[in-house]
């Protein structure tokens, strides 16, 4: 679904990403890891054409996407939720989905509202809330709703559990789980290695701009080594 191939960016002058490789297939969660700064969210970015790369091939569904506009890119079913989130503060909880509704796509089934609460029952029970008045795990719920309204192919999610309480994260959890068994596939950049990790099929470590380590989730969960190299923590439970 998704194949990238010696990907360099900058900003201005300054080089961020080093031939970065890697690809995701549908129904595969693929978790980006690393230090702050390590450069997992301006890959995200170069991804959906926020950051327009210098060199390299972004391939999805078999078109070549690097250098297009973000919203070509998100036409073809490439999703992206950003670290910030960016709801509208101003919209209800259904008025937020309706903004992010695109046509159905040949051979996915199509998000609906109605299909949407199932996933997270936080917005079946708020259709008419306000965004602004949202808990800041809500609006990270309805920034993924929204963009699911898309129904996009692949999904980018940059930091999703960042500041969350941990009832919150494990509700995440199972959105992800839930959006891989529809066949969706993920990109996820976290901080949080005990979560993706509990999420992912695979990994790839990216460290300076540079992809330093890929494999399996399983495998790094057992590798303490590079985790102490690249992540600083410890021994995964």
């Amino acid at each position: 679904m998704l194949e990238v191939a010696g990907l360099c960016s900058f900003y201005g002058r300054a080089q961020i990403l080093r031939d970065i490789a890697l690809d995701c297939a549908a129904g595969e969660v693929l978790v980006l890891l690393g230090r702050n700064g390590a450069g997992k969210s301006t890959t995200l970015k170069s991804l959906i054409g926020l950051v327009r790369p210098q060199a390299g091939s972004i391939r999805f569904a078999g078109a070549e996407i690097a250098g297009a506009e973000p919203h070509r890119i998100a036409r073809l079913g490439l999703g992206y939720v950003p670290e910030e989130r960016r709801i509208f503060t101003t919209l209800t909880v259904a008025e937020n989905l309706d903004i992010g509704r695109q046509p159905p796509r040949p051979g996915i089934r199509p998000w609906t509202p109605a299909r949407l609460y199932e996933v997270f029952p936080n917005l079946g029970a708020m259709p008419a809330r306000i965004g602004g008045r949202m808990s800041g795990g809500e609006q990270q719920m309805l920034a993924i709703a929204r963009t699911l309204m898309g129904n996009p192919r692949l999904i980018l999610l940059d930091e999703p559990s960042e500041g969350l309480a941990p009832l919150i994260v494990e509700q995440m959890a199972g959105a992800i789980a839930a959006l891989k068994r529809e066949g969706v596939g993920v990109v996820l950049a976290e901080q949080n290695l005990y979560f993706a990790l509990g999420l992912a099929d695979r990994a790839v470590v990216i460290e300076k701009g540079a992809v330093v380590w890929q494999g399996s989730a399983a495998a790094l969960a057992h590798d303490e080594a590079t985790r102490q190299r690249f992540l600083a923590v410890g021994a995964a439970s």
